[in-house]
């Protein structure tokens, strides 16, 4: 009966000490996320647009030049701006074993211009 008390207590501060050892190492993740071309944030400048109202210039100049350019079906230029986010993410467990996830987002805006004005605007 004491050697199981004995063994009890070993094995609790056994316990112990791993936890405290390891409690940095348990679990670990890193992440991180950039655009590898053009960049889609540009929720302010989005909103500034006004249909009919502002100029292919002033999307130009407040866009940068787009990637691409093509004629839709009503004869009308739609400037194409390209975005591509790529995010990665490290997770480590007990130093053990890791493993790497990687996620792509591509994103793609379309601005219409019909007489040299803001039609229509949207993101693929």
């Amino acid at each position: 009966m004491g050697s199981d008390n004995g063994l009890r207590r070993i094995m609790a501060a056994v316990a112990i000490l791993a936890t405290v050892c390891l409690g940095g190492c348990i679990l670990h993740v890193e992440s991180d996320s950039r655009y590898r071309h053009g960049s889609l944030t540009l929720d302010d400048s989005l909103d500034a647009i006004e249909v009919g109202q502002t100029s292919r210039q002033w999307v130009v100049d407040r866009l940068g030049r787009p990637d691409s350019t093509y004629v839709n079906a009503r004869g009308n230029e739609v400037l194409r701006y390209l975005s591509r986010r790529e995010t990665d993410v490290e997770v480590a467990f007990l130093l053990l074993f890791s493993f790497d996830l990687s996620e792509e987002e591509l994103q793609t805006l379309h601005i219409e211009i019909e007489d040299d004005s803001v039609r229509s605007y949207w993101i693929d």
